[in-house]
């Protein structure tokens, strides 16, 4: 079987200057927003003015294009994400995503308790199967309770679109992958923080993935 392994330390220009675009997180009691509506916040990506973090170079681009928000990149053992500039405790996270080119051998998903390009929980899957859940605390990436990413037929493999859920309650951290609950870890060393999506390289560059309809409710 195929071992993969996350890198424990991020590539941190690029991710430093996605997470400068905003200084402070927006509360979501401060959101005009139903407060008895299970949908905390939505995005169809169908306006670039919603609020997402974008970045453009000449080996990487995570942005709006093609009526969703693309990530990709050229440049390997990469990771790059963005964020909306929120802030919560609990949430469950829905999003649909494919990938549009470059290998399977890929990583995309989602992020909650974002606090800072340092500090957040990351929910990936691979266009070639694999799947886990990492934490970055302090700049150390490390996946949690696995020794390297596992194999699962329920995620949808090439271009084929993929359903990804997580839940962020507590400490107890879920990733579902089209209706099927892949992984359920627990911890607590972070307890709220932004809301996101992240996309990345392993060894051969390339990735280049299309979410859509990103929403966050409550658990």
């Amino acid at each position: 079987m195929k071992i993969k392994r996350i890198y424990r330390y991020c590539i941190i220009p690029i991710l430093l200057l996605l997470s400068a675009c905003y200084s402070k997180f927006i509360s979501a009691e401060n959101l005009q927003w139903d407060q008895e509506d299970p949908i905390l916040f939505r995005d169809d990506f169908s306006s670039p003015k919603s609020g997402w973090v974008t970045n453009e170079e000449s080996r990487s681009y995570s942005g709006y294009a093609l009526e969703g928000f693309q990530f990709r990149s050229e440049i390997p053992n990469f990771q790059f994400w963005s964020v909306p500039g929120l802030n919560f405790k609990d949430v469950h996270i829905y999003t649909k995503a494919r990938k549009i080119g470059g290998p399977d051998d890929n990583l995309f998903g989602l992020i909650c308790r974002y606090q800072d390009p340092l500090n957040f929980y990351a929910f990936i899957i691979g266009s070639d199967g694999y799947y886990g859940i990492f934490k970055v605390l302090e700049g150390h990436q490390a996946l949690i309770n696995q020794v390297h990413l596992d194999f699962s037929e329920m995620i949808n493999q090439g271009n084929s679109e993929n359903e990804i859920h997580v839940l962020c309650e507590g400490e107890n951290l879920v990733l579902i992958v089209n209706d099927s609950q892949l992984l359920f870890v627990q911890d607590a060393s972070l307890a709220y923080g932004d809301v996101g999506l992240i996309a990345g390289n392993f060894s051969e560059p390339g990735v280049n993935v299309l979410f859509d309809n990103f929403i966050v409710m409550k658990p």
